[in-house]
């Protein structure tokens, strides 16, 4: 099992049924594992479209919408429709694409600071390079859940999507009982 694969099995048990946004280099992977999975991958016509997707399906539910990008542009179009859900108080899960670790800290073309972009308009903002993947997602699934709801952004290197994942350490549930980090 890889981490795409730990993250679509997460996100099953937390009840998610639809995955919005457009396919890319860097999301092909994750979108691969969906196909094996009960959720659907809907194709957008935009990133922005694919949050307020997320957005609409969060508050109506009450479980997070999931939207998804690949780096740069595609991250930048989707922060309209997470915005929507941090104005609406709308649980969401936004993930983020990126390059490779290796190429992180580097300038190149279509990169920018996901983290930096996404913290003004999210509860929280983390990424998978040195943390527990399963933990992370049930962690940003109770937060999103949290009142107030709100979107959460989590980003995912390229260089991660495949990488081998040990078995699922924690159980995704509804119930929020994290705190949120400062």
């Amino acid at each position: 099992m890889n981490n795409s694969d730990l993250i679509v099995r997460t996100l099953q048990g937390a009840g998610v049924r639809w995955v919005f946004g457009v396919p890319s280099g860097p999301v092909l992977p994750l979108i691969e594992a969906l196909t094996q999975s009960s959720i659907q991958f809907v194709l957008t016509a935009s990133e922005t479209s694919a949050g307020f997707m997320a957005t609409a399906v969060g508050y109506l539910t009450g479980i997070p919408g999931v939207c998804v990008s690949t780096v740069g542009p595609g991250a930048t179009n989707l922060t309209t429709g997470v915005g929507c859900a941090w104005l609406d108080r709308a649980p969401v899960l936004a993930i983020t694409c990126n390059v490779a670790t290796p190429w992180l800290e580097r300038r190149i073309q279509m990169r920018v600071d996901h983290h930096a972009l996404f913290k003004p308009l999210t509860k929280a903002t983390w990424s998978f390079h040195g943390n527990p993947v399963d933990e992370t997602v049930a962690r940003a699934i109770e937060l999103a859940c949290q009142e107030p709801p709100g979107p959460v952004h989590f980003e995912f290197p390229q260089s991660e999507t495949t990488r081998e994942a040990g078995e699922m350490t924690a159980e995704p549930t509804l119930m929020p009982n994290w705190i949120r980090d400062e």
